[in-house]
């Protein structure tokens, strides 16, 4: 999915319009990603990918974050990276809140002065621990487009 805004990234210079499905807020844009059938148990062997895209900045946080932890986060994981001078990956996160192993993005938030992000959810072929299945829900996600005006 590719989300584009368009307009004047500063809430002081009037917001910003959508070309595509983001929820608009007073003077700002906001929008949500979810995992697949969320908040049921996310499926088994899937790769979904979110290009995130505004005139200049912006803000990502996660608001629910459950999926199966693993080591090195190889198995479930969310990819966040950016395209700014520096080309930056901005980490591989998986796991649950206090889970012993993963990595949990817990309530930080992602922010960008750049115009791009992408978001890449992975979900290998199963949800299982020691046999038994378990529903990890997946994740619930919120961005917002902001300026430099509103940026650090």
């Amino acid at each position: 999915m590719i989300i584009v805004f368009t307009g004047s990234p500063c809430s002081s210079c009037g917001g910003l319009s959508s070309l595509e499905s983001p929820v608009p807020a007073p003077g700002k844009l906001l929008g949500e990603i979810t995992t697949p059938y969320y908040l049921k148990p996310y499926p088994n062997n899937n790769i979904s990918t979110w290009d995130i895209t505004v005139p200049k900045g912006f803000v990502l946080n996660f608001w629910q974050f459950n999926l199966q932890p693993s080591e090195s986060c190889l198995s479930d994981y969310v990819k966040l990276r950016t395209i700014t001078a520096d080309k930056k990956d901005l980490g591989q996160y998986c796991g649950q809140l206090g889970s012993a192993t993963g990595n949990h993005p817990g309530d930080r938030d992602f922010a960008s002065k750049g115009s791009w992000m992408r978001l890449m959810f992975h979900s290998d072929f199963s949800n299982a621990e020691n046999g038994t299945l378990i529903p990890y829900k997946g994740f619930l996600a919120y961005y917002q487009a902001v300026g430099d005006c509103e940026l650090w």
